[in-house]
């Protein structure tokens, strides 16, 4: 039986999959599953994944789906008791697979698992997040977050009190590397008549992962840091080079979240007044990144 299937989304990612996959395939202490779904990439990502011939598994769109749509594609084709969710742009440590493994067959409530996170200098990336509210969301408009940047009251959604280094719950980690427990969410599909999948499709790019964090802890399943699994993040290799188009796709995704999730009427109204705001800050963020080739 296939322990761990690691489903890998590729864009262009010519310049860092292989990477990916050696880091992945040379652990050989868990039976695992490579499964990858490429998003129509135009680069060498296809010729890439075609040297490592049975030893992945690749599904090719004809066209770019959308990070959460290729996910679930990936999960529905998973074998494995679980799933772990990889960035491309990431080189997973040896031995990382086996812990994530024997912590969860050991905590049978945890339903996702979050690993470490650093970056190529080997510092601490920053990597875990508290649900946005509209408190939040004031804050990060105003540039409050970064003008105090170590403040836990007005960089609260970031987190900068967080050590990083002990086992802990969470809300929400970024999905570049998401451990799952598989059964937890085909169980919501038959129970509930959920569609297929573990990310909601309508969440194409950015806030698929709060979403899918924020649905896993109204279910009432737990999320954990992780820090003894360690995964290397080059962040923002995919996303970089196409930025401009990626600002609006996180406005959606940051609107569709909080109309998802924050449906009453006080909230409806905040969001309401809020809208205005958040549009300025999207055309603010295009104009900046057009001409000065900088964002916020």
């Amino acid at each position: 039986m296939v322990k761990i299937s690691i489903v890998i989304v590729t864009y262009n990612s010519e310049d860092d999959i292989k990477a990916c996959l050696d880091s992945v395939l040379s652990d050989e202490l868990v039976e695992n599953e490579l499964v990858v779904v490429d998003n129509a990439s135009q680069d060498g990502t296809r010729d890439i994944l075609g040297q490592y011939d049975s030893k992945i598994k690749v599904f090719y769109n004809r066209e770019n789906q959308g990070y959460s749509k290729a996910n679930n594609k990936g999960f529905q084709n998973a074998k494995g008791k679980y799933i772990f969710l990889l960035n491309p742009d990431t080189e997973v440590e040896q031995g990382s697979l086996k812990k994530m493994s024997d912590y969860m067959e050991r905590n049978i409530d945890v339903v996702i698992l979050a690993p470490l996170i650093l970056n190529p200098d080997r510092t601490i990336q920053l990597s875990l997040r508290r649900f946005p509210d509209f408190r939040i969301l004031f804050l990060e408009l105003t540039g409050l977050s970064r003008i105090f940047p170590g403040s836990e009251i007005f960089n609260r959604w970031r987190m900068p009190d967080f050590t990083y280094k002990e086992i802990q719950d969470v809300e929400q980690p970024m999905a570049a590397a998401l451990f799952l427990r598989k059964s937890f969410f085909t169980s919501l599909e038959t129970h509930r008549k959920l569609p297929a999948g573990i990310m909601d499709e309508r969440f194409s790019m950015f806030f698929n992962d709060v979403d899918l964090c924020m649905r896993v802890k109204k279910e009432g399943g737990r999320i954990v840091f992780f820090p003894e699994s360690v995964v290397m993040h080059k962040r923002g290799r995919s996303t970089e080079k196409v930025k401009e188009k990626m600002i609006p796709f996180h406005t959606k995704g940051l609107l569709r979240f909080f109309s998802k999730h924050r449906k009453g009427f006080l909230d409806k109204t905040l969001l309401f007044l809020f809208l205005p705001w958040v549009m300025m800050n999207t055309i603010l963020r295009l104009l900046l990144l057009r001409f000065f080739n900088k964002d916020f």
